[in-house]
């Protein structure tokens, strides 16, 4: 195993610990690890990565109990909503339960299939689940866009092309979901269209 890899490795998954953290304890982690690092080359080249592993999964627990402690504290959401790739990471985030939701009525994957539609026809259950998973999306595009609708310290606002196109997309793919979703819910629930899927 390659030193300078596993320092390089190591230093990018301490970059994962929230700002505030990051500015506190990065640096003497960083040196406590390359200490250990070194200490453990010394005495054996044979436990090497068994030690590397459980330092890492140690640090990824701890990068964890971190952001749960943001959350609890109430810190997290606004983080989210003012750093500007926060924000376009949640707002891509937004659609991933319409993604899981669709995987599992097509695939009819159960047990979460019988919960969603438990008989052959569409449930009011399913109906509601559907909306919420969709609200989500153009939730996600106003949070992706959050951070361009507020002033800096400056008293500027600034223009984050990467947001601005994700939250776009994400309402384009919104608003094209829900015409669709909406077309195939009238023929089928009002119209009594056979199969018309």
């Amino acid at each position: 195993m390659h030193e300078e890899t596993v320092r390089t490795l190591y230093k990018k998954l301490l970059a994962l610990y929230p700002t505030d953290f990051q500015e506190k304890l990065i640096e003497s982690m960083e040196q406590s690890f390359n200490d250990l690092y070194k200490e453990r080359k010394r005495e054996t080249q044979q436990g090497l990565f068994s030690f590397v592993l459980w330092i890492f999964v140690e640090t990824g627990m701890g990068i964890t109990r971190e952001y749960i402690l943001l959350i609890t504290q109430g810190n997290a959401m606004k983080n989210t909503i003012t750093n500007p790739k926060s924000a376009a990471l949640f707002g891509l985030f937004s659609i991933a339960p319409f993604v899981l939701l669709n995987a599992i009525v097509g695939n009819r994957i159960e047990p979460f299939f019988s919960l969603i539609r438990p008989n052959i026809h569409t449930s009011p259950f399913e109906y509601i689940l559907l909306f919420i998973v969709l609200f989500l999306i153009p939730v996600g595009s106003f949070i992706a866009i959050r951070p361009i609708l507020q002033k800096g310290a400056d008293g500027k606002r600034k223009f984050y092309l990467v947001n601005v196109i994700l939250a776009v997309l994400l309402l384009v793919v919104f608003v094209l979901l829900s015409v669709g979703l909406g077309s195939d819910i009238y023929r089928y629930d009002v119209l009594q269209i056979p199969n018309c899927d």
